[in-house]
């Protein structure tokens, strides 16, 4: 029986879009749309939505979406680690409320992918990197490993799932960062995908860390968890996919939303 529980951190105070979570997208609040998101993978034991804001949870209680009331957080991370604690969740998937078209291919492969490394921090790359994302600042950018041999896929690794996801692309995350170094084109770069997950043990052990000043200075939360020494995944590949982080990027939903599967 899968166990994998998905929590959905959402919260009205975003810096640069203030409201988001209840934004009207194609007729549903953007966090309800997410939340059908996840509910539509088919791989999750649960669905939950995460926040510190009364009126979220009555607006998903209005739609039929669960929801938990937490304290105040300074990330998502650290909201889903003290909800997957309080829901006793074995293992967790975060995804961003703000996600209303995310792949669900990547949503069930992380499903699966997660037990495979239990003390590890599970994320995604999307090896789509252009040119314009390059210079982005709002572009996250993750550098991983080329060594087959680091990669918990790879034919010593003690647990590995079965095919076909044996096949498929998995690396350690080395690094983060929002401006790429002058020597980045002799190195491995994808655009981060904001999706965590990770055993319950595993998020306890990340919401416990003390944040370094690399996190507050680039504003990525895994490298709390590689500043720790704790493994950070990444499952590799390129999926059609849009987040809302400014309201110009509605309009790239909505398309989606038309042809989404």
């Amino acid at each position: 029986m899968n166990e994998v529980t998905c929590v959905v951190p959402a919260r009205m105070s975003s810096s640069r879009f203030p409201g988001k979570p209840l934004v009207d997208i194609a007729g549903l609040p953007m966090v309800v749309r997410s939340a059908q998101r996840a509910l539509a993978a088919g791989c999750f034991a649960k669905v939950v939505v995460a926040t510190e804001d009364q009126v979220i949870v009555d607006t998903c209680a209005a739609h039929g979406i669960p929801s938990i009331l937490t304290p105040s957080f300074p990330t998502g991370t650290d909201r889903v680690a003290w909800t997957a604690q309080q829901m006793d969740a074995p293992w967790v998937l975060n995804l961003q409320g703000d996600e209303p078209v995310f792949p669900l291919e990547l949503l069930r492969d992380l499903c699966e992918l997660l037990p495979t490394d239990p003390t590890a921090l599970w994320t995604a790359a999307d090896t789509a990197l252009g040119e314009s994302d390059r210079t982005d600042d709002d572009v996250v950018k993750i550098e991983f490993s080329s060594d087959p041999a680091l990669s918990p896929l790879a034919p010593e690794a003690p647990c590995r799932p079965s095919t076909p996801l044996r096949e498929r692309q998995v690396a350690n995350a080395l690094d983060f960062f929002r401006q790429l170094p002058p020597d980045a084109r002799s190195r491995n770069f994808a655009i981060h995908v904001g999706v965590y997950g990770g055993s319950l043990q595993a998020l306890s052990r990340f919401a416990s860390l003390p944040v370094p000043r690399i996190e507050t200075d680039r504003r990525i939360e895994p490298l709390r968890a590689l500043a720790a020494g704790m493994p950070v995944r990444a499952r590799k590949g390129s999926w059609p996919r849009a987040a809302i982080d400014r309201r110009e990027h509605i309009s790239t939903v909505l398309e989606m939303l038309e042809g989404v599967t």
